[in-house]
């Protein structure tokens, strides 16, 4: 992986499983894209399915998880396979998928890093872009909040509040390393036992299982081997987030803050501020001249 210029997978990556809410089983290839192809997913089981690019603009439904297109060309709960490819600075990609979403392997985004990570990386020669903040950003919805604010550095502060459970407040702050994505990418999707049954009422969760997920009770965590650490919940927030906010289609670089966010609010988020992207952000590439090395996402190290 490159820095500064786009980098794609080497050679085709694939995986399968079921779909966390619809329980359909799918299997999805993941190819290497040509120079500012960004993300696109095309699904295979359907002629009438057109490609759909990983954009803010496709974002459809945002019910516990995100999915981009409609109709026969809609694809779910793309979030953590998002934050593997962004995490590992993989700006170009084709997923082809025989299904309506994504498998959700063990919960997290890390059986899609370490296959992409095997995979090996392509240096293209094309430079990345990032956003630049140039001043501060707040999006409120009721208590929940993200917050944009220039920084000479790109950091995520993340908090939850689930003061009715177990798992009550917990907050990160995240600056890229290696070892910080690792235990950021093994993060699980998380449920307290007493809202499964709304769920699959709802027709969500029906491939949910304690083998993709960790789910809670009053008295603790029911999944036999317990948690990947006592913060996992909010790392798997963070997860969540980046993958999200990946579909701006570059990289924040900046101070970034969420307070009790999902899905819906990353994609209002997303909506407001590209109404007024001139106004907070710039569209650059990395190590300009005013910035420094600092400049560069923290995301991308």
């Amino acid at each position: 992986m490159h820095k500064l210029q786009q980098n794609t997978i080497k050679q085709r990556v694939d995986f399968s499983g079921v779909g966390l809410h619809s329980g359909i089983p799918a299997t999805m290839s993941v190819l290497p894209a040509g120079i500012g192809h960004g993300v696109v997913f095309k699904r295979t089981d359907s002629a009438a399915a057109s490609p759909v690019k990983a954009s803010w603009e496709q974002v459809s439904i945002t019910d516990l998880s995100t999915s981009v297109g409609a109709n026969e060309s809609r694809v779910s709960t793309i979030e953590h396979l998002m934050a593997a490819l962004c995490g590992l600075g993989i700006d170009n990609a084709m997923v082809e998928i025989s299904g309506p979403e994504v498998p959700i392997l063990d919960g997290s985004a890390k059986q899609f890093v370490e296959a992409f990570e095997s995979s090996g990386l392509q240096i293209q020669n094309g430079p990345k872009q990032i956003w630049r903040i140039k001043k501060a950003f707040l999006f409120e919805d009721g208590v929940k909040v993200v917050k944009l604010e220039p920084a000479a550095f790109t950091e995520y502060r993340c908090t939850i509040s689930f003061t009715d459970s177990v798992i009550g407040r917990q907050t990160i702050v995240y600056r890229h390393s290696a070892k910080a994505f690792a235990e950021l990418a093994m993060a699980r999707t998380f449920c307290h036992y007493r809202d499964i049954d709304t769920m699959q009422r709802a027709g969500l969760a029906l491939g949910g299982s304690l083998e993709n997920a960790v789910v809670v009770t009053d008295e603790g965590v029911m999944n036999p081997d317990g948690l990947k650490g006592g913060d996992e919940f909010v790392r798997h927030k963070l997860l969540d987030a980046i993958g999200d906010l990946s579909l701006l289609g570059a990289p924040l670089a900046g101070r970034i803050t969420l307070y009790k966010t999902g899905h819906g609010i990353h994609a209002k988020f997303m909506r407001e501020l590209m109404k007024h992207k001139d106004e907070f952000l710039e569209l650059t590439v990395p190590f300009q001249a005013d910035a420094g090395p600092a400049g560069l996402p923290e995301l991308m190290s």
